[in-house]
């Protein structure tokens, strides 16, 4: 069978934000702060695992729903890291790159949950 949720650039990128944010929470929180970090860690997987668990449903109004899932993930993860750099355990410029990839994954989720047709 094969997974179409696999095949959505969203769906890559997604992955890609999640493996450079976990290695900045593996190199740098966790040692610190393991509940600031796992709270990440979950937010992170939540972001990827709600396009994925989306995608089984044939309604495009529960599709929406878990995208709408994976963008709330994404603000949780800017705000864990926001409190990480307030914490002093990441650098302002990571934070930074953190918060601008997000921005650009948050509408590459909004815009393809907005390409679903409301049944």
């Amino acid at each position: 069978m094969r997974f179409r949720f696999k095949n959505f650039k969203v769906y890559q990128d997604s992955k890609k934000f999640c493996k450079f944010c976990r290695d900045i929470v593996k190199g740098q929180i966790k040692s610190r702060d393991k509940d600031l970090a796992s709270q990440i860690e979950k937010a992170l997987n939540s972001i990827v695992l709600n396009i994925a668990e989306g995608s089984a449903d044939n309604s495009d109004i529960e599709f929406a729903r878990f995208f709408g899932i994976s963008i709330r993930s994404v603000y949780e993860t800017v705000a864990g890291f926001d409190l990480a750099l307030l914490y002093g355990m990441v650098k302002p410029e990571q934070n930074e790159n953190i918060e601008s990839d997000a921005h650009d994954l948050v509408k590459q989720l909004s815009s393809f949950r907005n390409s679903l047709k409301p049944e």
